[in-house]
């Protein structure tokens, strides 16, 4: 049984909770589970950098989502887009 196991955090739940954690989902414990997680596991600790790193580009990237009648009026242009090549 490794030192990992015995702290009861197995990678598939420290992904879990590194995901939480990056959008500020996690509870302190599983914070904390996955602090200890992340000091003995180093995929787990190069897994929560890019993780991170992802979250930060996109937060930079200042992105907008379409609204209702953006996306109606896209799908529209699209759908005439595919009848005119369809000829």
């Amino acid at each position: 049984m490794t030192l990992k196991s015995l702290l009861g955090l197995n990678c598939e739940d420290a992904a879990g909770y590194c995901n939480k954690a990056e959008y500020q989902e996690a509870s302190v414990r599983e914070k904390f589970m996955l602090r200890v997680h992340l000091f003995f596991c180093s995929p787990c600790k190069d897994l929560n950098h890019k993780n991170h790193k992802l979250s930060e580009l996109i937060r930079q990237a200042n992105l907008k989502s379409c609204s209702e009648d953006e996306k109606e009026l896209y799908k529209q242009k699209m759908e005439e887009n595919s009848e005119l090549h369809k000829k």
